[in-house]
């Protein structure tokens, strides 16, 4: 009977150590969010040196993730930024009379969408939903709303040169009908 009660107390201290689940319910993170948890998951097994080789193997999957997440528009991200995309695209979704789901707020947080394909790609049926100005509204609020990386930045300045060299040289390209 001794051992049954020493046996009972070691499962209770074990319970009493893991964490504790208090609503199964779904929730979704941005990746910032995941990021700033993650940076204290690390935090907090630097200082633990206990079960050193179980927190290794956690430690690397969390520095992997905290790399990847840090190359994101994420890296880029501050709180302030979110909440200022949010009641920018709220407004602009009571002015255009047009829903976007949860989901897609945080695709489009997530993702920070460039281009009216990316659009396409992260709101579904957005072709029956948005109109060509709706989505480039969308697009101007995200890229004022939401740092991205700077390879992204240089990708849509490159984008917008490249455009006006193809204008250029077609303006220089005489048709066929055409004499030089």
């Amino acid at each position: 009977q001794t051992c049954l009660i020493h046996f009972i107390k070691r499962i209770f201290q074990r319970l009493d150590q893991r964490m504790e689940i208090l609503s199964a319910g779904e929730i979704r993170l941005s990746n910032l969010e995941a990021l700033t948890i993650l940076r204290e998951v690390k935090e907090d097994h630097t200082k633990k040196k206990a079960n050193k080789r179980k927190n290794d193997r956690l430690l690397t999957l969390v520095l992997e993730s905290i790399k990847y997440l840090e190359e994101s528009p994420a890296g880029q991200q501050e709180e302030s930024n979110i909440k200022d995309f949010v009641s920018n695209m709220q407004q602009f979704c009571q002015d255009e009379n047009c829903f976007l789901t949860k989901q897609e707020f945080l695709q489009l947080v997530n993702i920070r969408p460039s281009k009216p394909v990316d659009i396409q790609l992260l709101i579904k049926e957005s072709q029956d939903r948005l109109s060509e100005e709706q989505v480039d509204k969308i697009l101007e609020i995200v890229g004022c709303s939401i740092p991205g990386t700077e390879e992204e930045e240089e990708g849509e300045e490159e984008g917008g040169e490249e455009e006006q060299e193809e204008e250029t040289a077609d303006a220089d390209v005489p048709d066929e009908g055409e004499e030089k």
